[in-house]
């Protein structure tokens, strides 16, 4: 088979492929051999399936996430009555949606398989399954998760836990977090381009507004704030949960704090650490602004 240029979607061609996605459009290649034999096409129980990833969904698209690999992402209606499942195969040989099965309160189960034909191309294509809740399911708090099982001829079963958004929100110490930035708050001309952390006071020093950089749908959570002396703060944003597909845009999150005792009342420094999943951290010292 003749391997083509990789074609997701024409939005993503100015990025490279996320090693592990690519690894994966890999093993997709292989396996396509078995979507090649012609069968009886799996019917569908899904309400639509459709190619593509919705312009309108809640979430952004995996392929902006340098750890994804491949793995079908979720979401939940607003009023509950829909579950939508977005899968990652190849577009000529697209995944059906065959089954779907509630195994508790939280959990329920998604069947895919993926279409006849007479060949497969080899890229790696979004396609969209929008099923109908299950009667009494889904309809509180969460989190729910959908248990996505691949149905692949060249590698049997393939099973992904999936968190359907509505995501509950990491804890965080902050007062308020605000997707955007307050009235009387004027940031640098450069803020956006530097996209470094910000710090102002709030009326008469009785708060702390932090201003971070990032997806609007995913801020980090502000976990510890704490002293370092009488002229240096500490504040530490823990990671975000594994698994979360945040939107692609670049925008101003404000983190509103109380503030600690034992200050002096001249200029304040704030050292801002970024924790990250894999160990890692950021770190920024950085004035707080009157």
């Amino acid at each position: 088979m003749s391997v083509p240029a990789l074609d997701i979607a024409p939005r993503m061609r100015h990025r490279g492929l996320p090693g592990a996605t690519a690894a994966l459009v890999a093993t997709v290649m292989i396996a396509l051999a078995g979507c090649a034999g012609l069968g009886g096409a799996p019917a569908s129980v899904a309400l639509t399936e459709q190619p593509g990833f919705p312009a309108d969904a809640p979430i952004g698209e995996p392929v902006f996430d340098e750890t994804w690999a491949g793995e079908p992402v979720g979401w939940l209606a607003d009023d509950r009555g829909t579950l939508t499942i977005v899968s990652y195969w190849s577009s000529s040989c697209p995944l059906i949606a065959t089954a779907i099965e509630v195994l508790d309160e939280a959990r329920i189960a998604i069947e895919l398989q993926p279409a006849p034909a007479q060949a497969c191309t080899d890229d790696l294509a979004p396609h969209t399954h929008v099923l109908a809740t299950p009667e009494g399911w889904g309809s509180g708090d969460g989190p729910y998760t959908a248990e996505v099982t691949r149905v692949d001829t060249g590698f049997g079963e393939v099973v992904t836990a999936v968190d359907l958004w509505p995501w509950p929100e990491p804890a965080t110490i902050a007062v308020q977090t605000l997707r955007e930035v307050p009235a009387d708050i004027t940031l640098p001309p450069d803020a956006l381009d530097r996209g470094e952390p910000l710090a102002y006071w709030g009326p008469e020093r009785e708060s702390l507004r932090v201003v971070t950089w990032g997806s609007s749908s995913c801020p980090p959570p502000a976990v510890v704030l704490s002293t370092i002396g009488t002229t240096e703060l500490e504040l530490v944003f823990g990671p975000l949960p594994a698994g979360r597909v945040c939107t692609a845009d670049f925008s101003p999150t404000t983190h509103v704090l109380g503030v600690p005792e034992g200050l002096e009342a001249g200029p304040i420094t704030l050292a801002v650490r970024f924790e990250q999943r894999d160990g890692t951290a950021q770190r920024f010292r950085i004035p707080i602004n009157d």
